[in-house]
């Protein structure tokens, strides 16, 4: 039965094509790392339908087994692994995470395959030997080992946290869609092949979902985690986090700021400085407004623009260097706050 694998394929193609839609515009390790897992799945599921129209081949078989029996499993749970880790992942681990496919492909590709009994059986018709067995099962319990209990684990992190029961409810759909695409691989050892794809669409539409639901509806910022102790605990802990920096020693900026303005003296000499996260906190302990996601409005796009106009030359490459949210943030405080007179939205805009 072909029906089966080509709906998986076409779910599995349209998971990675929304996923991979997402990775372009923010590349995040784990949305790159899931795009690619669904579109590994798809690739097994379609070496499936070409197999039952046009007859197996051994490069037919060898694909099979080597995306959907031994790596998916592997790329979804790494995946998990970068979104529990965020930027503390080990810089190391895509090192090991290439060494395991080049591992995988060689294996597989060197694996014998039975011609005789290759139009009836399929993939079956590799003989595996005891370290594919042993890879193929290392990868596939270890796999859903880590997307389930890491996925449950950060629904259980986030279970007190009134802003991010979404979050926690993607965990748990992925928790779930791990589950359930672990018994599909079950299903082929009782006999029931046919099955196989049915459970597995299941469960990648089930992961899907929770990849979606376990998206901030606001893009992903240092600042903008979630606090169960709210925006307070949220300052504490960049606080606490920005003593661990060393502050970076202060730039010359020629010591002359035009007109003596002392807003932008104090940008200069105490905020530009320092590094990013220290700057966050400071623009939140001095009551600049949170900003959610990555894009601004057009009052903050002028404020930040006339900011970088009136900053000396020598001040505005590091100014450049800070992300929009963080441009916005100084900006307001600039005009809003710190400038020692005040300026009309037309001046604003003519700066």
């Amino acid at each position: 039965m072909i029906a089966f694998p080509a709906i998986a394929a076409i779910v599995a193609l349209i998971c990675s094509a929304i996923v991979g839609w997402d990775a372009l515009k923010r590349p995040w390790p784990e949305r790159v790392t899931w795009s690619l897992a669904f579109l590994v799945f798809a690739l097994a599921a379609g070496a499936e339908v070409l197999g039952s129209v046009t007859g197996w081949t051994p490069t037919l078989a060898r694909v099979y087994y080597l995306a959907g029996a031994v790596l998916v499993v592997g790329l979804l749970a790494l995946g998990e692994i970068y979104l529990l880790f965020g930027a503390r992942a080990p810089s190391f681990l895509p090192g090991i995470a290439l060494l395991i496919v080049a591992l995988a492909i060689t294996t597989v590709w060197s694996a014998p395959v039975d011609s005789a009994s290759l139009a009836t059986q399929g993939w079956d018709a590799i003989e595996r030997g005891p370290f594919l067995i042993g890879l193929a099962a290392s990868i596939n319990a270890g796999g859903t080992l880590v997307l389930a209990g890491g996925a449950l684990y950060s629904a259980w992190r986030l279970r007190d946290a009134g802003d991010a029961r979404q979050r926690a409810a993607g965990c748990l759909f992925i928790a779930l869609g791990a589950i359930v695409v672990a018994t599909g691989g079950t299903l082929t050892r009782f006999g029931l092949r046919e099955y196989l794809y049915l459970a597995m669409s299941v469960g990648i539409v089930l992961i899907f979902a929770g990849v979606m639901l376990t998206r901030r509806r606001i893009a992903r910022q240092e600042t903008s985690s979630a606090f169960p102790g709210g925006p307070v605990a949220e300052i504490k802990e960049l606080s606490r986090k920005a003593r661990l920096i060393p502050l970076p020693a202060r730039p010359a900026y020629n010591g002359m700021i035009e007109n003596g303005d002392a807003g932008i003296e104090f940008i200069i000499g105490n905020l530009l400085p320092l590094g990013e996260l220290e700057i966050r906190v400071a623009c939140l302990r001095w009551s600049a407004t949170s900003i959610e996601g990555d894009a601004l409005t057009r009052a903050q796009a002028t404020q930040v623009w006339a900011l970088r106009h009136v900053l000396p030359e020598n001040a505005k490459a590091r100014f450049d260097c800070l992300p929009l949210t963080v441009q916005a943030q100084l900006a307001e405080l600039y005009f809003d706050v710190w400038s020692s007179r005040t300026w009309t939205s037309k001046e604003v805009l003519q700066a």
